[in-house]
This record gives structure tokens, sequence and C-alpha cells, in this order.
């Protein structure tokens, strides 16, 4: 077989797969959905009725590692084996590679519920390695200036994934926390390089498909240096340096991100959720940030702003793409159905009760709160998987591969 052969050779062979294995969106943007769904019903399950969790000693090392590693992990796979072809002109992943890398995914989601550690971490490592080796080779050979910073992020999740791992094997708990906020952040880093991409692009073609012909001036160091701010603020707090630092260095990456928002924001996009949404997941990092600098002065207890910048920047932004990448990528008319739209105040309620139970534990029905905000936000993810399954698991509606 010829060179030139090979590529058409495997486009056939791939095309006998059904349609969820077409494309990295569509196992991995359906199992994020279910993911969230269940096993944030599982953790409200365990503050509201007792059930044990997993990691019984200290089941939020769980509950953080599965919306990093499992939840959002899953989206970002989804998301990156989509836009990596597109932005390097290579063919796509599908068939039995995709295949491969969905069921390494999921057995560390079965396995992350089980007594069973050392085939958890095995499960949950390759899946990592694998995708590094999927999405690469493409990046480094077409466009590894612009796009190599992801290279960079998927190896350091990779290797916070393995601490994490090496954490509760040796009881090195605090370690296992760190591990969890230093990866925390890195996905905070990867919405400010995507969303500064997406969501002024996004917004400029949704209104001039509405019939609002806006445009939104380019600002490339702004976005550079929001997200420099961001990394150091990320840092000063993993560093433990002096209280002031840290404030001073939250309040600046807080600035500099509403700042990039209220440059993207025009009041027609109230019109459209599909585009809201992204101006709102992306509204919940800087309010995030903004309390982790009251969290770090001692106005609000800590855990405030990382549930803002966790169910709101992390949750709603991956839903927003989500719902707006599968639409497009389907070859459907890129409008918000009535699911997507319920998601999004679903989910963005949900996290909004988060932080008000997180920000006042001693209040009244603070509990219920809590319960409310996980029954909010699992419900938010369901109505998703519900509204979008069948088009993630059937052929595009204008007949092209994909």
């Amino acid at each position: 077989m010829t060179r030139s052969a090979a590529p058409e050779a495997r486009t056939k062979a791939a095309a006998r797969w059904p349609a969820i294995l077409q494309s990295g969106f569509r196992p991995f943007f359906l199992l994020c959905g279910l993911q969230a769904s269940l096993f944030i019903l599982l953790w409200t399950a365990g503050w509201a009725i007792g059930w044990d969790l997993p990691l019984g000693d200290n089941p939020i090392l769980w509950h953080g590692h599965a919306m990093l590693f499992g939840f959002a992990a899953a989206a970002l796979a989804g998301f990156l084996l989509t836009a990596v072809p597109n932005w390097t002109e290579a063919g796509p992943v599908r068939g039995f590679r995709l295949l491969l890398l969905v069921g390494f995914w999921l057995m560390a989601q079965i396995l992350s519920l089980s007594s069973q550690p050392m085939l958890f971490a095995t499960a949950d490592i390759g899946f990592w390695l694998l995708l590094i080796a999927f999405i690469a080779p493409g990046i480094l050979k077409r466009n590894a200036r612009r796009n190599g910073v992801f290279i960079v992020i998927l190896l350091a999740l990779t290797s916070l994934n393995l601490l994490w791992h090496l954490s509760l094997n040796y009881d090195w708990q605090d370690t296992a926390m760190l591990s969890l906020q230093a990866a925390l952040g890195l996905f905070l880093l990867a919405i400010g390089i995507i969303g500064g991409r997406i969501i002024p692009a996004f917004t400029i073609g949704g209104l001039l498909q509405a019939g609002h012909a806006v445009s939104i001036v380019p600002a490339p160091k702004l976005g550079l240096t929001a997200n420099i701010a961001l990394v150091l603020a990320l840092a000063s707090k993993l560093a433990a340096l002096p209280i002031p630092v840290q404030v001073c260095a939250y309040l600046l990456a807080a600035l500099l991100h509403g700042w990039r928002l209220l440059r993207w924001w025009r009041c027609e996009v109230l019109q459209l959720p599909i585009i809201w949404s992204l101006h709102l997941g992306y509204a919940f990092l800087p309010l995030g940030l903004m309390l982790e600098a009251a969290g770090a002065a001692g106005l609000v207890p800590g855990p405030t702003g990382i549930h803002a910048l966790g169910s709101g920047a992390v949750g709603l932004m991956i839903l927003a793409v989500m719902t707006r990448a599968s639409l497009g990528h389907t070859g459907r008319r890129l409008a918000s159905p009535p699911a997507a739209t319920a998601a999004y105040l679903l989910v963005a309620s949900g996290a909004l009760l988060r932080v008000i139970a997180a920000a006042a534990p001693d209040m009244a029905f603070s509990h219920e709160l809590l319960v409310a905000s996980g029954l909010l936000w699992s419900t938010g993810f369901a109505a998703f998987v519900a509204g979008y399954a069948r088009m993630l698991t059937t052929p595009r509606t204008d007949g092209r591969p994909g």
C-alpha cells in the first residue's frame, strides 16, 4: 500500500464504526454529562443521608479527583480530540483508538468506586498517557507555537494525577489536596486560553446570525497578561506566600479576567442562551478569584472561592462548550434547544447555591442549601444527557463524516 493510500484505507475502516466513535466529542461529552450527574448525586447522597463514600477517611479527596480527573478530564479530552484535528489538519482519533481511550477513562471511573487502588491508578494514568499520545504528535508537527501549551497542560495534569495516587498510597493527604488544587488551576488556565479564543468569536458569530452586526477588537496582550496573572495567583496560594501577596495576586487576576469579559459583553447576548451561557460561565472565573482573595484575607471560608471556580467556572464553561460544539459538529443549527437552556439555568443555580453554602456554613438551612445545590447541578447535566444523547450517538444530519 502506498503512503498516500494508507490514510484513505484507515478512513474507510473507521467509517464502519458506529457514529458515537466517529469523533472524540461524541463519547466523551456524553460520558462527561453522565459522570457529572451520577457522581455528584452520589456525593450529595453521602452528605444528605450518610451513604458511605469512597476514601471514607477523607471523601473530599475522592470528590475532588472525580470532578477534575474524571468529569473535567472527559470534557477536555472531547474538546481536544475534536479541535486538534481542525487546528493541525491531522486525521481524527476515532474507531478502535477512540474506543481504547474511552475504555481506559470508563474503567478508571468504575474503579474509583472500588477498593482496588493499583488497578484504579493504572487505568487512570493510562488514560492520560494515551490522550497525550494521540494529541501531541499533530500539535508538535503542525502548530506547536500556538497550541503547544495544551501538551504542557496535559503533561502537568498527568503528573499531578500520578502524585495524587502516590499520595493516597503513602497517606500524604496534604500532598493529595495540593495536587487537586494545582490541577484545578490548570483547568482554569485552559478556560482562560480557550475562553479567550471562542467567547469573542462565538459572540460575534451568534449575534451576526441573530441580525446584530458587532465587532470585538482582539486584545492578545490583555489575554496573555490575564492568564499569567492567574497562574501567579494560584502559585502564590500553593507556595503559601504571605497573605497580602496572595490577596493582591488574586485581585489582580480577577480584575484582568473581569476586564476581558466586559470587553466581550454585548447586551444582545441575553437573547441567545447558547452565547450567554459562555459569558456566565466565564463570569464565575473573576468571581471565584475575588472570593479566593477574600478567603486568603479571612473574610470568607476558604472553600468558597474553590466552589465558585470549580462548580461555577469549570462546570458551566464545560456545559456551555459541550452544548454548542455538539450542535455544530453534528450539523445542526446553532440555537439552544430547551434541554440546553434548562441545563444552563440548573447548573448555574446549583453553583451559586454551593457558593452561598460554602460562604455561610453556620447559617440556618446551610445543609439544605448544600443538598439543593448538588441536586440542581447534577440535574442540569442529566438534562444535557437527555437532550443531547440522540445527536451524540447518531450520524450528522448533513451526511458529512464525524
